[in-house]
């Protein structure tokens, strides 16, 4: 039994869809989920990650409907029959009076039967598969939204974009989310450490993967490319020749990436 933490709060979690699962979820304001079925008693789910938000991925199955239930019941009653059928068959080949004209009989009806059984018990297994294709149900959600829809009052519909205070997007307490407007938080994430050191970075014309194996450019080089630039030579022909994006050789040429180098005499 998974044990609560100190404050730690759990709320059901209500699904817009209908199913058949033995199935319950709760969301804790802690970011914490767990899971109740037949088997699982309050097992915390540890879910997946998706471009570093935390996301939980459930399946669920929709009834199935009466028409298909009944084919399936007729199915099973016909391979339950059979069944029995071959049963008796089999105690007759053990009795001592069969002739043996009988005994080939009983052993043909035998292999009839189980040929149908088996193409029967076939075709159920290959139905039912398809049947709980068309009744599955794929459900997902970031958990981070997941508790501030149970924990953090949303001030209107416009706040539509659950933001980390502290921009750290593990963090789904819900004392470090907050419901924004589109707005707020792009004016939000302005402050982010990340968009900070990126600005600092293009600014220094540093914004470039320091891994890469291409798009390394050394004071030199700019030189060059600021020259050719002023010549008015072609962006696709600079793009070729330094092995980078258009993308840098624009900024380049704005001056927001290495501002401070002169082009070449």
């Amino acid at each position: 039994m998974l044990k609560d933490l100190p404050g730690e709060q759990w709320k059901t979690v209500l699904f817009n869809f209908n199913f058949a699962n033995d199935y319950k979820l709760l969301v804790s304001n802690y970011g914490r989920l767990k899971t109740y079925n037949k088997i699982n008693k309050g097992q915390l789910l540890k879910g997946s990650t998706i471009k570093g938000y935390k996301i939980v991925r459930l399946k669920f199955y929709k009834a199935r409907d009466a028409k298909t239930e009944e084919r399936f019941e007729n199915m099973h009653q016909q391979i339950t029959l059979l069944v029995k059928k071959n049963s008796s068959l089999k105690k007759q080949l053990n009795l001592k009076k069969i002739t043996a004209d009988e005994v080939v009989e009983v052993k043909k009806k035998l292999e009839n039967n189980n040929l149908l059984l088996q193409r029967l018990k076939l075709n159920l297994r290959r139905d039912m598969e398809k049947d709980l294709q068309a009744r599955v149900i794929h459900y997902h959600s970031l958990v981070h939204r997941l508790v501030a829809e149970y924990f953090c009052p949303r001030p209107s519909p416009e706040h539509s974009i659950v933001a980390h205070l502290d921009f750290a997007k593990q963090n789904n307490r819900s004392d470090n989310l907050a419901w924004m407007t589109p707005e707020e938080n792009i004016l939000h994430q302005q402050k982010s450490p990340n968009v900070i050191t990126s600005r600092a970075n293009r600014k220094e014309g540093n914004s470039y993967n320091p891994n890469s194996k291409v798009n390394k450019l050394t004071i030199t080089k700019v030189m060059l490319l600021k020259k050719l630039l002023s010549q008015g030579k072609p962006i696709k022909t600079l793009v070729k020749q330094f092995k980078i994006t258009d993308t840098q050789i624009l900024r380049i040429k704005r001056g927001e990436n290495w501002g401070y180098v002169e082009a070449a005499k």
